[in-house]
């Protein structure tokens, strides 16, 4: 059977969910269906080293973003010169991009995606995708609330949404992953009994001012026993600034702590008790997949799919967005709970998720999506074409 010839379009290789979520595909899928090449626009590249150990080769459409005509015309141009049987965009710009240029192409199909439930948080946004649905084959959803959400706003989408939850690249830590989980608890405890952790952007839509109001409800003596540390990239300066401002010289001084992304995101979810999701809009979390895979207790604002992930309290707390004391309710169990229980609790979450949510799912349902597209034309023994 010749593989199908899949062009991924994103805007960068940064240390993104999205951007995971891509390579994380592109991993799984079997070569023998599937020939993936990645196309990007800037030139962040956290991700660079695992497309290259999996040989898939990475194109750079020059430019300097989604908006500059440089990035359009050079993915028209790869588009008109290689036989791709179909291009699946990441991310928003991304999928707009590609509807441009498809018309360059020879006969390739579209699959764009949507991530979030935040379609219709910006006007110009919708009123895009509006215009464009029409220009694409087929949009993969990773929650159903995504789904909804699109198929509301968006009629002309009902019925080509496709739902394809994301997955989780699991393998057994090895010694010096332990090592290195053990070493972060180590240098971010400190006086505290409970090491707490976030792992997501500093921005408007993980509400950072939600945590902290939060953790002003705790009384003093649970809250002595709590250390939380977020880790990732602070996208908006401003904020940070302004709750390290509200920190500082408060009763919470010394109990949160922001150091920044890092690659080795493996060493804090061994390293934590816990793991906190504070979102306002979500899809389906990667961090709380990742989180419940190496057996930590998750609490989440209860938005996009993640009650899906926590079920009925097993193995975390889900809490209402924006809710300061529902949180602090929700924290204050997490810091009352007995270790063993806790351990308890993350095992049955690790057991829940690497069953249902692994990367050969995410490669099979992905794949019957190409097959939905392609129809009749998807590629067989010789090259030839199906037409049954």
């Amino acid at each position: 059977m010749t593989p199908l010839r899949v062009l991924y379009l994103i805007d960068s290789l940064g240390p993104g969910g999205a951007q995971k979520q891509l390579v994380t595909l592109v991993r799984s899928l079997d070569r023998t269906l599937v020939a993936p090449e990645v196309a990007i626009y800037h030139e962040l590249s956290h991700f660079r080293p695992e497309l290259e150990a999996a040989g898939t080769p990475v194109h750079y459409l020059s430019g300097s973003g989604g908006r500059d005509p440089r990035v359009l015309i050079g993915l028209a141009r790869l588009l008109a010169r290689e036989r791709y049987d179909i291009v699946h965009s990441y991310l928003s710009t991304p999928g707009t991009l590609v509807r441009l240029a498809a018309p360059f192409s020879r006969g390739t199909r579209v699959v764009v995606s949507q991530r979030n439930v935040d379609l219709g948080r910006s006007r110009v946004r919708l009123a895009l995708e509006r215009l464009l649905c029409r220009r694409a084959d087929a949009m993969i959803a990773n929650a159903d609330a995504v789904a909804r959400e699109v198929e509301q706003l968006v009629p002309a989408w009902s019925g080509r949404v496709h739902v394809v939850p994301n997955g989780v690249d699991w393998s057994e830590p090895t010694e010096a992953e332990r090592a290195s989980g053990s070493e972060f608890r180590a240098r971010h405890l400190g006086d505290a009994e409970i090491l707490l952790g976030v792992v997501g952007r500093v921005e408007h839509q993980k509400a950072p001012h939600l945590l902290v109001d939060a953790l002003e409800l705790i009384p003093d003596p649970l809250l002595r026993r709590l250390r939380v540390v977020w880790v990732g990239p602070r996208i908006d300066a401003e904020l940070a600034n302004s709750v390290e401002s509200r920190l500082a010289g408060s009763a919470l001084d010394g109990r949160v702590g922001f150091i920044g992304e890092t690659r080795d995101t493996r060493g804090i979810y061994l390293g934590v008790d816990g793991v906190l999701l504070c979102s306002r809009w979500e899809g389906l979390p990667n961090v709380v997949l990742e989180a419940l895979a190496h057996g930590c207790p998750v609490i989440a604002t209860d938005v996009g799919d993640t009650g899906k992930l926590l079920r009925d309290g097993s193995w975390g707390w889900l809490v209402p967005p924006d809710d300061a004391r529902s949180l602090a309710e929700a924290l204050t169990k997490l810091v009352v709970t007995p270790r063993e229980e806790l351990v308890a609790m993350g095992r049955r979450g690790a057991e829940f998720v690497l069953e249902n949510y692994s990367t050969s799912r995410l490669a099979d349902r992905t794949i019957e999506v190409y097959r939905a597209v392609m129809g009749r034309d998807w590629p067989q023994a010789g090259g030839e074409r199906s037409r049954g």
